[in-house]
This record gives structure tokens, sequence and C-alpha cells, in this order.
């Protein structure tokens, strides 16, 4: 198939993955605010404007309860936030009823002119110096903090949830990838020591310099000593035997030392590498094993994410950003729809984990605002502290996306392939 055919893919892949891992990340966030009768006034996928298409419009009823505010517009007049638009007059009404006072109001489902990201807008989510957000019919600060702490965490919990429903039936129809100790050659990386010597995924090693290789950690074992050393491979390639020379590279950083299992040693040392995969199969498995192997991955995400924190120096091997993603759906789309779905899986799980960091705007950093007033009881934290949250979490937001550009465009600039586990393979050795 045409480069231009591949291209064209890979942003159709993508814009899929991120509009049905935002839209399922954003229905945590909807479906919680709504049980705990908060008003939502848009589930929008994609960003900017104009609404390119109302969907679905769903109505419901707010009890305007004691003390409440229930001036219609006293919401909407008073944001500042870019996707702001006073809301048509018949989405919200108020009226009389036996009952009391309520809201009649509208959620409308839309779609935006960019295609990238989404947004749930709950009412009432702009702090007021006058602390009267809080006293919004419906609004997400008039709620307890305990509702709003789970409504933030259900975001989150949501990304994990989609990436699980993806991997289990994944898996239980491809079957789980397991790791294969025959000496072959793996995913082969581009601009790496096995793609320059011409070396392909599935070449069998019978030998290194003359020694009889018989697994795939003794080749490892004999290459991860013999950096910028010429290693001459003898290979079968589909019954043809081939000789080739080999240089293996010595990595950047540290990496896990593996055993004759594969299996990590626990040591961490810079190791030469070919840059190809760990050869794997796939063995079908039942819903109970799919799920058991499915719920590692969160846990991994999770561990990874903590590792990083306390080793910041493994930081650039660890996270990238739309470049790396963009460069991995490339190489994905050519494994076919599982290896795309894993992808888009490990994608959602990623996204929510990172979501859970305490740091403002995201959900982490407001978790962190509702826990501290839940030991207020309940009392709203000045507008001046959240000020100071809100700054110093932009500083950080703003200090990473820096920092994981610098890194995306370091793997360009040095021809590394920031696949260092992709989708269907495992990591590179």
């Amino acid at each position: 198939m045409s480069l231009i055919f591949y291209y064209l893919l890979t942003a159709f892949v993508l814009l899929t993955m991120f509009t049905v891992l935002v839209a399922a990340h954003e229905f945590g966030h909807y479906l919680f605010a709504r049980i705990f009768n908060m008003g939502v006034e848009e589930f929008a996928i994609g960003f900017g404007k104009p609404q390119l298409w109302t969907y679905m419009r769903r109505k419901y009823r707010i009890p305007v309860l004691a003390g409440e505010i229930s001036d219609i517009r006293h919401d909407e007049v008073s944001r500042t936030d870019v996707e702001a638009s006073v809301r048509p007059p018949e989405d919200i009404v108020e009226l009389e009823t036996p009952e009391g006072k309520v809201l009649e109001e509208t959620t409308r489902f839309t779609v935006r002119m960019w295609p990238l990201g989404g947004f749930v807008r709950i009412k009432g989510m702009v702090p007021e110096e006058d602390g009267s957000e809080t006293k919004i019919a419906g609004g997400f600060y008039s709620k307890p903090p305990w509702q709003r702490l789970i409504v933030l965490f259900a975001g989150p919990a949501f990304s994990v949830i989609a990436g699980l429903a993806i991997l289990i039936p994944n898996f239980m129809i491809e079957g789980n990838p397991k790791l294969s100790n025959v000496p072959k050659i793996g995913q082969v990386m581009p601009h790496g020591p096995a793609d320059k010597a011409g070396l392909k995924e599935g070449d069998f090693v019978k030998s290194i310099d003359g020694k009889p290789i018989a697994t795939f950690y003794a080749m490892n074992r004999l290459v991860r000593d013999s950096a910028n050393r010429t290693l001459t491979f003898v290979i079968d390639r589909g019954g043809k035997q081939l000789t080739v020379s080999v240089v293996p590279e010595l990595d950047d950083s540290e990496s896990p030392v593996l055993d004759e299992n594969l299996n990590p040693t626990g040591e961490m040392r810079r190791q030469a590498k070919l840059k190809t995969g760990i050869p794997s199969t796939r063995e079908a498995i039942g819903f109970v094993k799919a799920t058991e192997v499915a719920v590692k991955y969160p846990v991994e995400a999770v561990t990874g994410l903590l590792g990083v924190v306390r080793h910041p120096s493994t930081f650039k091997d660890n996270v990238g950003g739309p470049i790396m993603i963009t460069r991995v759906a490339y190489d994905t789309v050519r494994f076919g729809l599982p290896a795309i779905l894993e992808l888009a899986a490990l994608l959602s799980i990623s996204v929510g984990v990172f979501n859970l960091l305490p740091v403002l705007p995201l959900d982490g950093g407001q978790m962190a605002m509702a826990i501290a007033e839940m030991f207020r009881g309940g009392r709203r934290l000045s507008i001046q502290v959240q000020s100071t949250f809100n700054v110093i979490g932009l500083m950080c937001m703003v200090a990473l996306i820096v920092t994981v550009a610098f890194v995306d465009f370091g793997r360009i600039a040095s021809h590394n392939s920031p696949l260092k586990e992709a989708p269907a393979k495992k990591a590179a050795k």
C-alpha cells in the first residue's frame, strides 16, 4: 500500500480513537453529574465554534431548594471560558409546581468544529469571589464535596473502564500476547541497528559469531554486552540462509536486565540493543483469564507513573506527546484492527491514570481541592487559594507540555523510534 494511504489511515484512526476515548471519559462525568442532580448544559464531542450538529436533547428537572439561586442567567453571564455561550431560552425554564419551584433544563449533545477532544459543561463550575457558585440550583459547587469528588473521579474511571472493555474481548478473540523464547527477530524499529543491517521481523537466528543460538535469551545476552562491536549473524529467512553484520548500539538509559525466562531480574543497567522486539505468540483465553490479564494494564500504568515520579531520569523513556502517539499509531495500523484496538485501550487507560495527577486543571487537581473541602466540613476554599492552585497547576502543565515536546523532538532528531512497547509486541531489545 502507498505511503499516502498509510498517512490517511493513521489520521483516520487517531481521530476516531480520540473521539471515542474522550466520549467515554466525558460520559463518566456526565452520568454521575446527573445522578447527583447537577445540571449539565452540554455534552460536546470536539471543541471550538461553531456547534456543527446537535444530535440529541435531553430534558430534566432540578428542584430549587431554599437559599438557592434560581436566576436562570446567573451562571451564563458570569462565564469567562472560551466554550461559553448563553443558553437558548428554551433550554432552561423556571416553573412552579405543587412540590415547589423547579428548573426545567436541557442537555444538548453536540458535535463541534475540531474533533480532537471534547467536554461536558456542568452548570455552575465558575468560582465567584462572593462564593455565590455554591447557591446555584443544580450547580456543581452547590453539591457536597464528596459528590463532586465522585463526579470528577468518574471521568478517569470511565477511561479505564473503556480500556478494559476493549482489551477483554480483544484478548478473548485474538488471544493474549505471550513472549516466545525462540531465537527470532521481533518487530524491527526504524533506523535501529537491526534495520540498518537489513534484518527483518521473523528472521530465525542460527548463530552469532559462530556460536549456535538456541533461545532469544541467548541472543539477547550476547548482544547486550557487545556495544559498538560488529557481530556476524547467520539467519534463516524463509528457508534461505543469510549472513548479516550487525553493530548493536548502547542505549542512552538504563533498562531491566532479563533472565533466561525473559523476566526482569530487578537489575537495571545500560545495555547494547538491536532495537527489535521480543517475538511473541497469542494464545486464546476465556473471559475470566482475559479479565485478569486486562486488569494488570491499569495497575502497570499506575506503577509506571509512580516510577517516573520516583525516578525522573526515566521520564524520556516512558512518556511522549502527540508526535510519539502519531508515530506509534502509524506503526500500529500495519498490524491490523486488533493492534489498533489494543493501542486505543492502552491510550484510554493512560489518559485515565494521567488525569488522576493532583494538578489543576486535571481531574486529580480538582479532586484534591474537593478532598480539602471535605476536611473543612464542606466549606469552600477561598478564591485566593483557588487562584493560587490554578496558577501553580497551569505552570506545572506548561512545564510538562514543553518537556514532552522536547522529548518528542529529541526522538526525531536522534532517529529513535518512540515505541518502547508496541501494542501487539513487547519491548525492544
